[in-house]
């Protein structure tokens, strides 16, 4: 997880004030696969940001990852 991390903030250039949070939820929604990993960025000032990605934290690739952290939010407006 912690190379995950370091893995999003090198990929969104964030500053060492910015907390980045990766966990590993069990998803109980019909239709959801059965393990999400969920990243938050969270700046000191600011909107927080939060990205789910419907696999395991150890299956994500950086590809994987640049991919989703370009993509817009769907919980963000347009």
């Amino acid at each position: 997880m912690r190379e995950l991390r370091q893995t999003v903030r090198r990929l969104l250039g964030l500053d060492d004030d910015t907390a980045v949070v990766v966990r590993q939820l069990t998803c109980t929604e019909p239709g959801c696969p059965p393990v999400e990993t969920v990243i938050a960025v969270l700046p000191l000032n600011g909107r927080g940001r939060r990205w789910t990605l419907h696999t395991t934290a150890e299956e994500i690739t950086e590809d994987d990852l640049r991919a989703a952290l370009i993509a817009r939010d769907p919980k963000e407006p347009e």
